[in-house]
């Protein structure tokens, strides 16, 4: 009775609802078994015409209405859905099942022991990882039939399932590290450009932009450090480099002509890097060039400079681009520094195992042998070898970038100090390769 009289009061007081068009929508109920059309022009429209259809005698008020998803739907909500969205109507005392739990229980019902054993992998990845992760290596360091294979065809179960272009297992650990370098680097700019000090100190601010693009330029001519996770750029190789005479010198300058990966930012034109350096697009011909990028900076407030100076990057020839190298020159007043093809080394052997360097405040690690990986080897190990991390020593957030904040407050940079922050935050001066049990997060003091 009392529900009849609300709806009695409803239909009086609503003076809008008549106004509103009708919009179609389609309900099921929680299990799925009925799917119908409702034209409605409110949610207690819907409850009510959906009730009907589907034979539900239950009070309204009691009936509640979700998403596939599982969100609820109220009043205001509902006004803001889209035409033909498909909604779940739940009966008092009904449980609510999501597009997840249909899939789930269907996925059950074809193939419950493969579920089971989803389960179990789920569970042994969450118990004790550490020490599984110690058995597991320890498993996976026997069969080497492969290991020295290095193209796609003749290894391409290691390829299984690696979205990459890359040719060679060398071309795409090198690529990774890059992206690990590049990581070190984003989060660096973020970090910075975030802080009290680059926001409410003009001259800090201008120092730091120097510091950045001195950063940049530097990272390019190194190769973002690619090499230490290439084996071809062992100490002692197995074999001389694809390319490359073995009688070259250790003196020779590795220079963009001298690398052999077409995805490295060396191989960018000096007009395509200015674009990477400011945030923009690239012009790139290869079809995974875009992943060399593929972790572009995103333009932000405190990237406005790009905007100023696009015009002079246009594709328009009669606009000249010379400005935005001076300006460059003068942004970065810091000399790049020419490394030796002999001081680019791997930090793997020439079959690509790696060791790890121990925890960051020991001589070498605990672990010995047990400790050692070789992502070359098989798929797996590859996979295994993401759970290894580059660590900063003196750590990146809590020291380093601090540091630089502070100093950037005094005035210029000498080159010194600026090369020592580089060293410090891209460069096994200050990183080690660890296994994940020596990996410690907490503060280093």
């Amino acid at each position: 009775m009392s529900s009849l009289i609300a709806e009695c009061y409803r239909r009086l007081t609503d003076t809008t609802s008549s106004e509103k068009p009708l919009r179609g929508y389609k309900v099921t109920d929680v299990n799925r078994t009925r799917k119908i059309g409702v034209a409605c022009r409110s949610l207690h429209e819907l409850k009510r015409k959906a009730c009907a259809k589907l034979n539900v005698k239950d009070d309204l008020a009691r009936i509640g209405i979700f998403l596939l998803d599982g969100s609820e739907i109220d009043e205001d909500y509902f006004a803001t859905l889209e035409p033909q969205t498909t909604l779940i109507l739940r009966r008092p005392g009904e449980k609510l099942l999501t597009e997840a739990d249909v899939l789930y229980q269907m996925l059950r019902k074809v193939n419950e022991s493969f579920l089971k054993s989803g389960e179990r992998a789920a569970g042994f990845l969450t118990d004790k990882l550490k020490i599984k992760i110690a058995v597991l290596n320890r498993a996976l360091n026997n069969d080497d039939k492969k290991t020295l294979c290095s193209r796609r065809e003749d290894h391409p179960e290691w390829f299984a399932g690696l979205e990459t272009n890359s040719p060679t297992k060398e071309a795409y650990l090198h690529r990774r590290c890059q992206d690990r370098i590049r990581g070190y680097l984003y989060k660096t700019i973020e970090q910075v450009r975030s802080s009290e000090v680059y926001d409410a100190d003009p001259q800090a601010r201008r120092q730091l932009e120097r510091v950045i693009v001195f950063f940049k330029l530097q990272l390019r001519k190194d190769h973002y450090f690619g090499h230490y996770f290439d084996r071809t750029r062992s100490v002692i190789k197995s074999k001389p480099e694809e390319g490359v005479s073995s009688s070259q010198s250790d003196d020779e300058t590795d220079s963009a002509q001298n690398c052999p990966y077409e995805h490295c930012p060396c191989k960018l034109s000096i007009s395509s890097y200015e674009r990477y350096i400011l945030g923009l697009s690239v012009d790139c011909t290869d079809e995974d060039d875009d992943e060399v990028d593929a972790k572009k900076f995103v333009r932000s407030a405190t990237e406005r400079k790009a905007e100023e100076v696009e015009d002079e990057l246009s594709d328009d020839p009669k606009k000249s681009k010379e400005p935005l190298r001076e300006e460059a020159g003068e942004k970065c007043p810091y000399e790049l520094v020419e490394r030796s093809k002999g001081e680019m080394t791997a930090l793997c052997d020439e079959t690509g195992e790696f060791r790890c360097s121990g925890v960051w405040k020991n001589d070498k690690c605990l672990y010995a042998d047990r400790h050692k990986i070789n992502p070359y080897r098989s798929r797996e190990e590859l996979v295994l070898f993401s759970t290894w991390n580059l660590d900063h020593k003196i750590e990146r957030s809590r020291t380093l970038v601090p540091q630089l904040l502070k100093v950037s407050k005094k005035g210029d940079m000498n080159e010194k100090d600026v090369l020592e922050f580089y060293n410090n935050l891209f460069t096994v001066q200050n990183l080690r390769l660890v296994h994940i049990v020596c990996h410690d997060k907490g503060a280093h003091k």
